[in-house]
């Protein structure tokens, strides 16, 4: 009977010890301070300009924000909702997705995770990665795309596309991996031309 009361004991004792030791673990993770934001903000909404001509409201779950000599950029862990309007505030595009990171001094944003952008005549884009370079005033991705307009007309771009901020006029960057699909002639159609840049109307 002792022997079993001991083992059980020393299990009680090695559980605390491990229990403690995996506490400890995590206190010392949070305690340090590159890995702690220095801003949390929880159900942000606010608004920025984009070279003086797009205006754009961001609206976010949770962010991020680190200001450190490594790191200094703003995380969304909960994902974005980005709205674009012009310099009369007429909304023309918007993007949403489930993850983004934004580097305020490269103006460079990365947004993940079932990306999806709509522009206004009803157009959409879904990819699972794209990024949006401000500088520039274009957004790219480098992994499969596929848009389809509001009369069935779809393309897959298996290598990536660009666009400029609208989302109205784009390209794919790698034509041979371009399907093209309409609806309406239940035709799909490859790719093959130099010229891949289409005005979405």
């Amino acid at each position: 009977m002792n022997n079993i009361k001991n083992k059980i004991l020393i299990i009680l004792i090695l559980f605390t010890i491990f229990s403690c030791k995996t506490d400890l673990e995590k206190i010392r993770a949070l305690s340090n301070k590159e890995e702690l934001p220095d801003v949390i903000v929880e159900n942000l909404n606010t608004n920025y300009s984009i070279n003086g001509s797009t205006q754009v409201i961001l609206s976010t779950p949770k962010a991020y924000k680190y200001t450190s000599d490594t790191k200094q950029y703003t995380l969304f862990p909960d994902g974005i909702n980005l709205r674009f309007y012009d310099k009369n505030m007429n909304m023309h595009s918007s993007l949403v997705s489930e993850y983004a990171i934004y580097y305020e001094k490269k103006k460079f944003a990365k947004a993940s995770g079932n990306v999806v952008i709509t522009n206004l005549n009803g157009s959409v884009l879904k990819t699972e990665e794209i990024f949006l370079d401000e500088k520039e005033e274009k957004i790219y991705s480098v992994v499969p795309v596929n848009i389809k307009d509001k009369d069935g007309f779809e393309i897959t771009g298996e290598g990536g596309f660009e666009s400029n901020l609208d989302f109205t006029v784009y390209r794919f960057t790698d034509v041979s991996g371009v399907k093209i699909i309409k609806d309406e002639e239940n035709k799909e159609l490859t790719g093959e031309t130099s010229d891949n840049k289409k005005q979405i109307k």
